[in-house]
């Protein structure tokens, strides 16, 4: 029995002893995941499949591996956490054991440390960082939130102070969207190699130094003075832009590929997505041709940031504090779209084969010839 399998056995066994709740057993095997929800409703492909793409892309990003025949174990928990992991947190992994816990909305966070594969943690914020930016979301720098703590005040944190929560994470991804911008891939793989290895503080400025040709004092301050407002995530672009007025295949299969699910919020059901990218405000016309419990809703990403949420485009989730148009199938409706991306999420609460077929027409699209 190897040392990973030792671990995840030893890990399982503490889960059990630690809280009152039943360890959901294993249902799918991919080629690098065992998934282990506590839900009976079906985990549909496009989902399985998303996971093996990201591991692929977070491994390349960094440069690092998941060692062949080892799998990444992945507890997906829909209840309270807080058995499972630190209080109010989204996700844990335990180091040295491929063995993630969390939701959906954390899977590609958890995926991040389950590569990066920790020898210690003695500095959440790097880490969390890296593992905020390479799980695939945007990073938004909040304006009114004056009192933000600091990259330098962060960094020196001892795990034990190490204060989680919404404002620390956002720090940390926002920081990080900097660095791999700034100073590219290369200087990004660098910290990270030095981050695993349990570095204290000191180190890690000198390794900033070291990857980037700047001290870290000098970092902070051009991050405070020159950093953009908002960095796009990086698999952002992997969502399929629509690029004319002719109608799109959205059906939606649990068994494809293309279909996600369940939905953002566990519940039963599928869902796909779509960017539509705007130059200018303009009217759009949108038809959907599919069973009227199938949803369009029209999420403009801006107008969610400026709620302070930031969309992972493909675990689409909301704030519930902006309002997003929405096309039921049959329906057909024209929407006054301000400039940006917006992300077209057609999905049914029910795993039902589906036949949708979508039209996005905006006005100003040269037609083409007949």
């Amino acid at each position: 029995m190897n040392r990973a399998r030792t671990a995840l056995l030893l890990v399982v066994g503490a889960l059990a002893l630690v809280g009152c709740k039943e360890i959901p057993e294993v249902a799918y095997e991919t080629e690098h995941f065992e998934i282990a929800p506590d839900f009976d409703h079906p985990i549909c492909a496009g989902t399985l499949a998303h996971f093996e793409t990201h591991l692929s892309f977070v491994e390349t990003a960094l440069a690092r591996s998941v060692p062949f025949g080892e799998r990444i174990r992945f507890y997906w928990i829909t209840g309270d956490l807080d058995s499972w992991c630190n209080s109010r947190a989204v996700g844990c992994y335990d180091p040295g054991t491929r063995v993630i816990i969390g939701t959906g909305e954390s899977a590609t966070h958890e995926i991040v440390h389950a590569v990066l594969n920790a020898d210690a943690r003695t500095n959440y914020f790097l880490e969390e960082a890296l593992a905020e930016r390479f799980s695939g979301a945007g990073a938004y720098r909040r304006p009114a939130l004056d009192n933000r703590p600091s990259p330098g005040e962060l960094l020196w944190l001892s795990p034990t102070d190490y204060r989680f929560g919404e404002l620390d994470y956002a720090v940390a991804n926002h920081f990080m969207a900097y660095v791999h911008r700034e100073f590219g891939s290369g200087s990004t793989r660098g910290i990270a190699d030095v981050v695993v290895t349990g570095a204290g503080p000191p180190e890690l400025e000198a390794v900033f130094e070291r990857y980037t040709g700047f001290r870290f004092d000098f970092i902070e301050s051009d991050y405070q003075d020159q950093a953009a407002s908002f960095y796009p995530g990086l698999r952002d672009d992997d969502v399929a832009r629509v690029t004319d007025r002719r109608f799109i295949d959205v059906s939606l299969r649990c068994d494809e590929d293309t279909t996600f699910g369940p939905l953002t919020d566990a519940s039963p059901g599928m869902y796909r997505m779509l960017r539509l990218d705007l130059d200018d405000p303009q009217v759009v016309d949108f038809e959907l041709r599919a069973p009227a419990d199938v949803r369009l809703t029209i999420i403009d990403v801006r107008r969610e940031r400026g709620a302070g949420w930031i969309i992972d485009f493909f675990h689409p989730a909301l704030s519930g504090r902006r309002e997003h148009p929405i096309l039921h199938g049959g329906e057909r409706a024209a929407f006054d779209l301000r400039a940006g991306t917006h992300l077209l999420v057609i999905e049914r609460p029910s795993y039902d084969y589906t036949d949708a077929f979508l039209q996005v027409d905006p006005r100003e699209f040269p037609r083409a010839s007949e």
